[in-house]
């Protein structure tokens, strides 16, 4: 029930002002076309997490034609420490630590792409940057 529950809601609401298809709701060929999106897209992170033996989440949303070191903290407009479960839920949320570290083991292969992402309280860092996929480095 979560995937269908999540499903329903990026479908209905979006996340970051996108929509996930499910194919028009009259007509068979609009429910085949839903039923086809909502296949590639676990056939995709099935794929994904087999050839780049990754769980952690990448850095590839560009900001202004950069990758944020901020996007650490949430894509898509979204921010993670900010994130509730819902009421039925709400027992299995832990409360956010403000001094919190974590850091990622993986990052995407491609040449140069983003190191891992790694976040910690903004008294250890104060400010952000960006990953410099020119030099392939972070430039803060």
């Amino acid at each position: 029930p979560d995937f269908l529950d999540t499903l329903i809601v990026i479908a209905e609401e979006g996340v970051g002002g996108r929509k996930f298809y499910l194919g028009e709701p009259t007509g068979a060929q609009g429910v085949k076309y839903g039923i086809v999106n909502v296949i590639m897209f676990l056939a995709q992170a099935y794929k994904e997490s087999i050839q780049y033996d990754a769980c952690d989440e990448n850095n590839w949303e560009l900001v202004n034609d950069r990758f944020p070191l901020s996007n650490a903290c949430g894509q898509l407009d979204m921010s993670y420490q900010d994130m509730h479960c819902s009421e039925e839920e709400a027992y299995m949320e832990c409360p956010v630590k403000p001094e919190m570290e974590q850091y990622a083991l993986t990052s995407a292969l491609w040449f140069q792409a983003p190191a891992p992402f790694y976040c910690g309280p903004k008294s250890k860092y104060p400010t952000t940057g960006f990953w410099d996929y020119e030099l392939g480095r972070e430039n803060n």
